[in-house]
């Protein structure tokens, strides 16, 4: 080897010692972070070999946005729930509105309004952006319903329920009478209930109708009938009645419900009570039998007397003695369509008289058990739903609201159970 060869090994040796002094002095990563590093790198490139071709990412992209913006202005122009006031004052969904001496009027921000006649009880018990629901406890109501794409309104009185699209429509509850009677102004509504066929009642202005699913009464006796046996079970009912009105073509306003009750004479005969209920005056059968005595009446009475007699004192503002006219119901008829009625009632008075909700949704589920196809079943889950609710009882509400809907799907709670199912508890 040649002088240069050997000064060039040299030359090589000394840079290669300055090299590793430099890096003797530079401060160095540790293990745990140099093997992450390569972890970042190895996944960095996996991820650039999977990626799609830039058309197809630039596509993909493209496809997001749309859907980003398509959902942005669905929420945009989505409507807002419907809003309503009381006479000028903000109204809330299941608040009772009670119309005493003077109309009262539910003005709601879609432009629709309904106007409560004198002696009315009524509440608003659902409210969507596209319509509500109105459940008329007794008396009567002028519906003025704006017509718009998918409107859904639902005004319900005792089992039935008619539903509007866009109309105006007087509608009477009469609940001694256990009737519904709808005068058509303009326009067309559909009504469903348990003794209308399947399909529901059409009913198009200038129509009237009456419909009624309890048993004609019978006429009034000329002569005191004897007492009936307590030992014999109650009379059969006939089949429920849908009875038309005697004149579909001119319909006359609905007038707000007649006061019935009347002030009792100094003595009453023994069988004037069961006249007066035969003829549907309730007032005045009860004022009888408070004159007469109601132990004597207890025993005596038959099913449909004593169902009859509670109701008379409810309307009356008496739930002491209504409460016993129907457990009397309940024990003496035990099993039979009268006390599953008076079951419902105990808990119609728990729920609308004291908010009892507990007591209210026992004495419904006891209806339900008894006539789970009953005329007023509808009704008396829908109520169990709003009592589960209203305790709070989340699971007991999903239960409630699935069973409704599986029941009923267009029924007057069906908005609050489908919320409630959906999760809003």
């Amino acid at each position: 080897m040649d002088l240069r060869t050997k000064d060039v090994e040299a030359l090589g040796r000394r840079i290669a010692a300055h090299q590793d002094a430099a890096l003797g002095r530079l401060v160095r990563p540790s293990t745990a972070d140099r093997l992450q590093a390569i972890y970042r790198k190895e996944a960095a490139l996996s991820l650039r070999s999977r990626a799609a071709p830039f058309p197809r990412r630039l596509g993909v992209a493209l496809a997001a946005a749309c859907v980003a913006a398509s959902a942005l202005v669905f929420a945009l122009s989505r409507p807002d729930p419907l809003i309503y006031r009381v006479e000028g004052s903000p109204g809330a969904v299941g608040r009772w509105v009670a119309a005493d001496a003077s109309q009262v009027g539910l003005d709601f921000s879609d432009g629709s309004r309904v106007d409560l006649a004198p002696g009315t009880r009524a509440r608003v018990t659902e409210i969507g952006p596209l319509g509500a629901s109105v459940l008329l406890e007794r008396g009567s109501l002028r519906v003025r319903v704006v017509h718009r794409r998918d409107t859904r309104w639902v005004v319900a009185g005792g089992p039935f329920e008619v539903h509007v699209i866009g109309t105006e429509f007087d509608v009477t509850w009469d609940t001694e009478a256990e009737e519904l009677a709808v005068s058509m102004i303009d326009g067309r509504v559909r009504i469903l209930g348990p003794c209308v066929e399947p399909a529901g009642r059409a009913v198009a202005s200038p129509e009237s109708i009456r419909l009624t699913c309890a048993a004609p009464r019978a006429a009034a006796p000329r002569a005191s009938p004897p007492a009936p046996d307590p030992e014999a079970g109650p009379p059969s009912a006939p089949s429920p009645a849908l009875r038309p009105s005697a004149s579909a073509a001119a319909p006359a306003p609905l007038a707000s419900p007649p006061a019935r009750a009347a002030a009792p004479s100094a003595e009453a005969p023994s069988g004037s009570w069961r006249a007066h209920l035969a003829a549907g005056r309730l007032g005045e059968a009860l004022a009888d039998v408070e004159l007469l005595g109601i132990d004597a009446v207890l025993g005596r009475a038959g099913a449909a007397e004593l169902v009859d007699l509670g109701s008379a004192a409810r309307l009356a503002r008496k739930p002491s003695v209504a409460v016993r006219f129907y457990e009397a119901a309940r024990q003496r008829f035990a099993g039979g369509d009268a006390a599953a009625v008076a079951a419902y009632h105990l808990g119609r008075m728990a729920f609308d008289g004291r908010g009892a909700w507990a007591e209210a949704e026992r004495w419904f589920a006891v209806y339900l058990a008894e006539r789970p196809r009953g005329a007023l079943a509808p009704e008396a889950l829908g109520r169990s739903l709003e009592c589960a609710r209203n305790l709070k009882l989340h699971a007991r509400a999903r239960e409630l609201a699935a069973r409704y809907l599986a029941a009923y799907p267009d029924g007057a709670h069906a908005g609050l159970a489908t919320a409630i199912a959906g999760g809003a508890d």
